[in-house]
Order: C-alpha cells, then sequence, then structure tokens
C-alpha cells in the first residue's frame, strides 16, 4: 500500500504521551471496506489510525476515483479540518480491521496545549508541506521514469523489497494516465531495477535504483 502522509504522530511521541492520547480520543473499530467518512462530511475530527490501515481517494463527477494515500497505524489525519477547512475532502476507507482515535474539537485542542504533542504535530506538518512541495516540483518537472523511481524509493517496502500496489495508484500518484506509468515500468524493468507482478511490484536493489536516479537527476 503507498504511503505519503509523512512520519507517524505516535512514533514522535514519548511512551507517556502516546498514553496521554489514548486517554483523549474516543477509539472506534471499522471492518474491512467500511466507510470511514465521505467527502463532504461536515465532521471535524482528527483521527489516529491504531490498527490497520485507512485509504483516501476521490470521486470524481465521471465515476472515475482517485487514489491519494494511505495512512497506516500510528499516522494521523482530518487535523485539517480545524484550521479553515469544514468538510472533509477525500473518502477514507478500512483496509482490513481496522481501530482509530477520533478526536473532536474540544480534544484537538487539549492536544494543543501539550507541549510534546503540539510540536510533533508541528513537525509533522511541515515534513508534510515540503513533501507536497517536493511532488509538485517533481510532477512539473522530471521525466515520468525519474519520478517513478522517486516515488518508489519514498515507499516502504515490504519483505525481499515488495511494494505492495495496483497501476492505477502510481498513475494517480504520477498524475498520468496507466498507458504512460506501463512505460516508466517497463523502462526500470529493463534496466534490471524492478521486477512487476500482479498487483504487487519488487525493488531489487533500493541502492541501485537510487544511484540510477542520482546519476539522471537534473542539479
Amino acid at each position: 500500500m503507498i504511503e505519503l502522509a509523512g512520519p507517524a504522530l505516535l512514533h514522535e511521541l514519548s511512551q507517556p504521551a502516546r498514553d496521554w492520547l489514548g486517554q483523549v480520543g474516543t477509539r472506534r473499530a471499522y471492518d474491512d471496506g467500511e466507510m470511514i467518512h465521505r467527502r463532504g462530511d461536515p465532521d471535524p475530527t482528527m483521527c489516529v489510525v491504531i490498527a490497520g490501515q485507512v485509504r483516501l481517494t476521490r470521486l470524481h463527477a465521471n465515476g472515475t476515483q482517485t487514489f491519494v494515500s494511505s495512512i497506516q497505524p500510528g499516522q494521523h489525519f482530518g487535523d485539517i479540518l480545524f484550521h479553515g477547512r469544514a468538510r472533509r475532502t477525500h473518502d477514507a476507507w478500512a483496509v482490513g480491521a481496522v481501530q482509530i482515535d477520533h478526536y473532536d474539537e474540544a480534544a484537538y485542542y487539549r492536544l494543543l496545549a501539550h507541549p510534546e504533542v503540539l510540536l510533533a504535530l508541528h513537525r509533522i506538518t511541515a515534513a508534510r508541506l515540503s513533501g507536497s512541495m517536493s511532488m509538485a516540483d517533481d510532477l512539473r518537472g522530471l521525466p515520468r521514469e525519474l519520478h517513478l523511481a522517486k516515488i518508489l524509493l519514498a515507499l516502504r517496502p515490504g519483505p525481499d523489497g515488495l511494494v505492495d500496489c495496483v497501476q492505477e495508484d502510481l498513475a494517480a500518484l504520477l498524475g498520468t494516465s496507466v498507458m504512460t506509468l506501463s512505460k516508466a515500468l517497463a523502462l526500470l524493468r529493463a534496466e534490471g531495477l524492478i521486477e512487476t507482478g500482479y498487483r504487487s511490484l519488487r525493488i531489487i536493489d533500493r541502492k541501485r535504483l537510487r544511484l540510477w536516479l542520482a546519476q539522471r537527476s537534473p542539479e
């Protein structure tokens, strides 16, 4: 699953701060495939994923659905709703058995009064902003195969370099069609950098992929 949500909030906190955070939130469970919230919902709550994964998507007027990101255990989303956005901007779906701690407005402002939690939220927001700016630059300036290589290196692979993904998700991240993505994948495959399979992709050698990218990226 492709993850773009940045550092995990729970990993940025000490154990006492994590324990306190868990006491402030309201925990809810969701079944695999269950909708957590819909785009447009007026539900200003911040969510912290405790178990499972959350898939964020956006449904377009023509019926197509664009993948946005997956939220892993320890990561959070939705805090932007308390800072100028009144409604949800994406659909959220449970992947597997999911547990989420929810923080309404009163609980969220309690979090901001905790110095360690506040600092962690600032660090993660800064990392997300930096990543978004970098992605925007890559969309405008990099050839598709180089942008794809950067995205693959940013992912957290499983055993043996396996990345659980589908081409539609990668194409959405690249801002291109599946056909164009297939050409970029074929180029990396011809270079011996990746292997592709059904709903999966394997990075053969991350170090060699990183070197290949560095040699071809503009200074």
